[in-house]
C-alpha cells in the first residue's frame, strides 16, 4: 500500500511539472517570448506598413531581419523609380513610332505623286511605276520585318523566363508565409535572402531595358 501511495504521488508531481512546462515550450520562441506576444508585435509592425507597397514583406523583414530593412526599403524605392522611368520611355517610344509611321506615309504618298506625274508625262509605264513604288517601299522599310521577327522571338523568350521566375517567387512567398506561421527565424531569413537576390536580378533586367530604350530613342533622333 505504501509503495502504491508513493507511486501515485510521483505520478501527480510529474503531471503537475509537465502541465506547468508545456505552455512555456509550446508558446515561446528561442528568446523566451510567448507566441501570443510575438503575434501582437508582428500585428503592430504590419499595421505600420499597411499603406506601403510590399508592406507585408517589409513587416516580415523588420520582424526577423531588422538589420537588412534599410536595404529592402532602398531596393523597393529604386524599383519604383525605375518602373516610372521605364513607363515614360515606353510612352516616348510609342509616340516616336507613331510619328515615324506618319512620316513614312507622307514620304510614300509624295513619291507616289512623283511617279504618277512621270506616267502622265509618258516617262515610264504604269507597270514600271508600280514596280518602282514597290521597290521604294521595300527600301524604306529596310529589313524591318526580319528585325521585328527577331525582336518578337527575344521578347517571347524573356516573357517565358520571367513567367517561370514569377511562379518561382509565388512558391517562395508561400514558403515564407509558412515559415512565419511556424515562427522559424532561420528558415524565414534563408527565404528572405533568396527573395532579395531574385528581386535584385529583376532590377538589373529592368535597368537593361531602360538602357536599350534610351539607345533606341537616341538612334532615331
Amino acid at each position: 500500500m505504501l509503495k502504491s501511495s508513493k507511486l501515485m504521488k510521483g505520478i501527480l508531481v510529474t503531471t503537475l511539472v509537465v502541465s506547468l512546462l508545456v505552455p512555456t515550450f509550446a508558446f515561446a520562441n528561442e528568446d523566451g517570448e510567448p507566441a501570443s506576444e510575438r503575434k501582437g508585435i508582428f500585428k503592430e509592425i504590419k499595421e505600420k506598413y499597411s499603406d506601403v507597397d510590399h508592406g507585408r514583406l517589409l513587416a516580415i523583414v523588420e520582424m526577423y531581419a531588422e538589420g537588412d530593412l534599410v536595404n529592402w526599403e532602398a531596393m523597393f524605392e529604386e524599383r519604383a523609380e525605375l518602373r516610372e522611368e521605364l513607363k515614360e520611355l515606353r510612352e516616348e517610344i510609342k509616340d516616336m513610332v507613331g510619328s515615324k509611321k506618319a512620316d513614312k506615309k507622307e514620304e510614300i504618298a509624295a513619291y507616289k505623286d512623283e511617279l504618277k506625274a512621270k506616267v502622265e508625262a509618258e516617262e515610264m509605264t504604269k507597270e514600271e511605276a508600280k514596280e518602282e513604288l514597290k521597290s521604294y517601299i521595300q527600301e524604306l522599310k529596310g529589313n524591318f520585318k526580319d528585325k521585328k521577327e527577331e525582336w518578337k522571338a527575344k521578347k517571347q523568350e524573356k516573357k517565358e523566363m520571367w513567367q517561370a521566375k514569377r511562379e518561382e517567387m509565388k512558391e517562395l512567398k508561400k514558403s515564407l508565409i509558412e515559415a512565419v506561421k511556424e515562427d522559424d527565424a532561420d528558415k524565414v531569413n534563408d527565404i528572405l535572402d533568396e527573395a532579395f537576390e531574385n528581386y535584385e536580378k529583376h532590377t538589373e533586367w529592368v535597368k537593361e531595358q531602360i538602357e536599350f530604350l534610351k539607345e533606341r530613342i537616341e538612334a532615331n533622333q
